[in-house]
Parts: C-alpha cells; structure tokens; sequence
C-alpha cells in the first residue's frame, strides 16, 4: 500500500513522515487524527489514505521505518574495535543517542510507542527480533570470561536493556540527554566494578 508513498520525492516524504511521527509521539495511536497528521504535511485526508490505506497501517509503516533507521545509526565495524562489553554497550548508545539528537521526530515517535497500552502497537520497537539484534552487536562469547559468573553476561545485557527502555521514557523534545547519558555511564561503570573478575578491571 505505501508504493505510491514511496514513489513521492525524498522531500515530500520526510514532510509526510514528520507529520505523522509528531503527530503519533503528541497525542498517541487512538487520540492521533488522520486529518491533523494531513494539515500539517499540507496534504488532503484523502492522500495520507491514498498512501497508506489506514491509520494502523500508517503507523505500522512508521514503526518498521524508525525501527530500520535506529539499527542503520549503528556503526557496527566500529562496535568491533571495542574489545569489551560495557566499552561496546557505551559506544552503542552514543550512537543511539547522536542518532536520535538528530531525528528528534523519531525519538518521539519511539518513546510513546513504548507506552502504547495496545502490545500490537509497539510493534518492532520492543520485539525480540530487535533486541537480539542489539545482543549481537554488543555482547559475544568472549565476554562471559570476564564476568565473576559466566551466566550473568545475559541477565545484566537483558537489565540494561530494561534500563534503556526506563531512561527512554525521560527522552522529550527538551530532554536532557547528556545527564541521562552520564547517569547511564556510572550505572555501567558501577556494574562492571561489581560483576567482573578482578583481573579485567582496570
């Protein structure tokens, strides 16, 4: 359905998308207007259904595309020159970060999908298919070793993970990323100190 969408200018639907993003991260799925989203592109009510059929399937189309922009801010060869976990957790979330500085659209958009009440609606953003895809990037086999217990590498990636998603919720058009950003630094400082082996601290 979204053919003709993609057949418009590069221009055209960035303006589309970012009506549709801001719209969404306001007011929610339910409260969010088809005819707002249109006003605001400079578009007619009957384009945006024209182009996406549907309200869901226009935010589903917003879910899979900031889902896909979100992994592609990710530098994964420069995620491998990090030898270690929480070196490598770091640097994925300052690349995370940057990205969303730059798309405050997105970084709306995602933070009030992860409220929706509805589970259908959060979509890729919360799926397991993403979040192996972040534990590929961040945590190989190689950093169990390190770890007092081995078997802990994968609770404390799946705890940072739920920490991300918590900090998430205070990310706002005015948010305050760099005392987030710091806070998370010392939480990952401190569980380093108390979960690895004295041998790999520095």
């Amino acid at each position: 359905m979204t053919e003709k969408f993609l057949a418009l200018s590069m221009e055209k639907q960035t303006i589309i998308r970012n009506a549709a993003l801001a719209c969404f991260a306001k007011h929610g799925y339910e409260k969010a207007s088809i005819n707002d989203i249109a006003v605001s592109a400079g578009i007619s009510k009957a384009s945006v259904f024209q182009y996406f059929g549907n309200k869901r399937s226009l935010y589903q189309y917003l879910l899979d595309y900031c889902t896909a922009q979100m992994k592609e801010a990710y530098d994964t060869s420069a995620l491998d020159l990090n030898t270690d976990f929480f070196d490598r957790v770091w640097k994925a979330s300052v690349m995370k970060v940057e990205n969303m500085k730059k798309n405050p659209h997105i970084a709306s958009f995602i933070v009030s999908a992860t409220v929706e009440s509805a589970p259908e609606l959060k979509g890729a953003v919360l799926s397991p298919a993403n979040t192996k895809f972040v534990e590929a990037l961040v945590l190989h086999e190689e950093d169990r070793e390190k770890f007092k217990r081995p078997e802990d590498a994968k609770l404390v990636f799946r705890m940072l993970m739920l920490l991300g998603r918590g900090m998430g919720d205070q990310l706002e058009d005015e948010a305050d990323y760099d005392g987030i950003m710091k806070e998370f630094e010392e939480i990952l400082h401190m569980l380093k100190y108390n979960f690895y082996k004295e041998e790999y601290l520095p």
